[in-house]
């Protein structure tokens, strides 16, 4: 996905403000053991008001202790992985991420669930941090630190938690059955009692990694950021002026300083797709401009390459740019859905009701979640957004395991309310950032409080908790 001050555009884009504040979000909600009502008051008590009482024969049947529950993830990134680690939380009655985001207060004192195992399918070995995209692939020293393998987390070393690296094929609703493709390309199945959909949207290179493995994304960064040095001389040019090209521009110029950058947009104005105020879009140019980079506006630009290496790149006011290198960074995204039933897709992402619960003609599917940018929300995909989504799809997965396992309890789960559009964008060595409350600012001293040293990574870890990590992969 920058940040959304998503942290500070995880779109690339955006995360929530509420990561870089003093208050850690990772709060003490804690599903404390249980202990029964003394009369069936207690079970009666209003909900809070961010949570939603559930009819229970619409989700979960009487439960019948035949095996441990499994609830399948499909796709560990923002989303997946802060629902992976919000279940894993409650199951050990340990602090959630994100708590102080909504109420929650509906799993207080709730009976303690146990017997579940979590499996994680994803096509990547490792966590990729995509707001860090325009760094990582440009500068050899971040390449390494932007992709976490999954092994190396010590906080996702549990029995519980099972991780396969495939490719999802279908999914069959009725019979609650996954289908997948194994590294060894063989077909195999997976049953579920739960399943959460967060296989976000799939991005082109360097926009995110085309390759799933460690060691070979490593390699792939090598050749892209040989060619950034050997384009020295005829520069750089970067086509597309949304986040991502700002962005890619900014970090180019800010690493070598000497190698010409220029950035086209077909638009009239920069981040034109965005909903933002007039001043963000107009003070990121000036930051551009400022720093060296010089932005073309309102030219769609034909690139063709030469035999020898370099490119030509075509304007439609007839000027033509010979250049070392092009980088394309129009998003361009597509969700990756295509193993869903068509009847659940709504051109190609998935619509949910305020529980995340995914639905079709209006009617819930049951035992079927989706968080992050799969699902069909206006605004900007943000970082920070996916990862409230796969905690509050989380957390209700969690209750309706409650209620299976307790049917006198009133079960109930957390609605997810979008937060208000805001944007922390990295500008070069500078950035810009926005919030309705605040409105813009701007400068080299909003750089460290946003994004630190690497757009945000290190803050976006810790704010899900995972502060112990060895890469066994090199």
């Amino acid at each position: 996905m920058v940040f959304d001050m998503k942290l500070c555009r995880l779109n690339l884009r955006m995360i929530p403000s509420f990561i870089f504040h003093t208050t850690h979000p990772y709060t003490k909600l804690i599903a404390r053991p249980y202990s029964k009502p003394k009369d069936t008051i207690a079970l009666q008590q209003p909900m809070p008001q961010h949570t939603t009482v559930v009819p229970r024969s619409r989700n979960h049947p009487p439960y019948a202790a035949v095996r441990k529950p499994k609830i399948v993830i499909v796709g560990c990134s923002y989303a997946g992985m802060s629902a992976t680690l919000t279940l894993t939380a409650l199951k050990g009655g340990l602090p959630i991420p994100f708590a102080s985001y909504g109420d929650y207060s509906h799993l207080q004192n709730v009976p303690s669930v146990q017997d579940f195992d979590i499996t994680v399918v994803n096509e990547r070995d490792g966590f990729f941090h995509s707001v860090g995209a325009p760094l990582a692939h440009i500068s050899p020293a971040e390449t390494s630190v932007m992709w976490k393998v999954y092994k190396g987390f010590s906080e996702l070393s549990r029995p519980v938690i099972d991780f396969v690296q495939g490719t999802v094929i279908s999914i069959d609703p009725t019979r609650q059955v996954m289908r997948y493709q194994d590294l060894e390309g063989r077909s195999q199945h997976l049953k579920y009692d739960y399943i959460l959909i967060s296989s976000g949207l799939r991005r082109p290179w360097p926009i995110v990694p085309r390759s799933r493995h460690f060691r070979s994304y490593l390699s792939d960064a090598s050749t892209f950021i040989e060619k950034i040095i050997e384009a020295e001389k005829l520069g750089v040019v970067v086509v597309g002026g949304g986040a991502i090209g700002v962005e890619f521009a900014g970090k180019i110029k800010t690493h070598y300083t000497g190698t010409p950058v220029t950035l086209v947009h077909s638009r009239h104005q920069l981040l034109s797709n965005e909903p933002l105020p007039e001043e963000f879009k107009t003070r990121t140019l000036e930051l551009l401009r400022a720093q060296g980079i010089d932005v073309i506006l309102n030219q769609r630009a034909d690139v063709q390459e030469l035999p020898d290496g370099t490119f030509y790149v075509k304007f439609q006011d007839g000027n033509r740019l010979n250049t070392g290198m092009v980088i394309m960074a129009m998003a361009c995204p597509t969700p990756s859905s295509q193993f869903l039933p068509s009847y659940i897709l709504s051109n190609g992402s998935i619509n949910t009701d305020s529980n995340l619960q995914i639905i079709s003609r209006d009617e819930v599917i049951p035992r079927m979640f989706a968080a992050g940018d799969i699902v069909n929300v206006p605004g900007i995909k943000l970082g920070g957004n996916a990862m409230l989504m796969g905690s509050v799809a989380a957390a209700n997965i969690y209750s309706l395991l409650v209620a299976q396992h307790n049917p006198s309890w009133r079960s109930a789960m957390e609605r997810y309310v979008p937060m208000e559009p805001k944007m922390a964008l990295s500008v070069g060595n500078s950035a810009v950032c926005y919030t309705s409350d605040d409105g813009v600012k701007y400068g080299k001293e909003w750089v460290e409080p946003m994004f630190g040293s690497d757009l945000g990574w290190s803050k976006i870890l810790s704010t899900l908790g995972l502060n112990n990590y060895e890469n066994t992969a090199l």
